[in-house]
């Protein structure tokens, strides 16, 4: 498990900020790319695989091969079920933590959205509004 922090990653999070969005639990195709600062530039690391399990409208968790340190920034593309089109995500590092996957040690990405356009994280709450409702529905059926 990684808590080590970047000395040039931004703050995180303080008191209630944890926590507030709707959430909800989804696996789906997610592409990561790392930003790594060298010198005043930050390099983007090609494109990784990795499978997200929860999402909010302030961020998300998921599933990846390789311990990433809390603080470090994230190009994400998240394919969600109400688009053809990925969504793009900039995001910050929480923590990583051990996880398995089919049997497999990886690990759980948890990451907080930093730049989003507000059109889509708009229309991926009522996506997720609207799933939650659906699944309410289905459970008192």
């Amino acid at each position: 498990m990684t808590e080590k922090v970047d000395k040039n990653a931004p703050p995180p999070p303080q008191g209630g900020a944890k926590r507030q969005d709707f959430r909800v639990t989804l696996s789906v195709s997610v592409r990561y790319r790392v930003a790594k600062k060298i010198g005043d530039v930050y390099k983007l690391t090609p494109f990784h695989k990795g499978l997200g399990v929860d999402f909010s409208g302030g961020g998300g968790a998921f599933k990846i091969g390789k311990d990433i340190p809390a603080g470090y920034l994230l190009y994400l593309e998240i394919f969600f079920p109400f688009d053809k089109f990925p969504v793009s995500v900039v995001a910050e590092v929480i923590r990583t933590k051990p996880d398995t996957l089919k049997g497999k040690k990886v690990y759980l990405c948890i990451t907080r959205y930093l730049l989003m356009s507000p059109t889509i994280n708009d229309k991926m709450v009522g996506y997720f509004i609207d799933d939650g409702a659906r699944e309410s529905r289905k459970q008192s059926a």
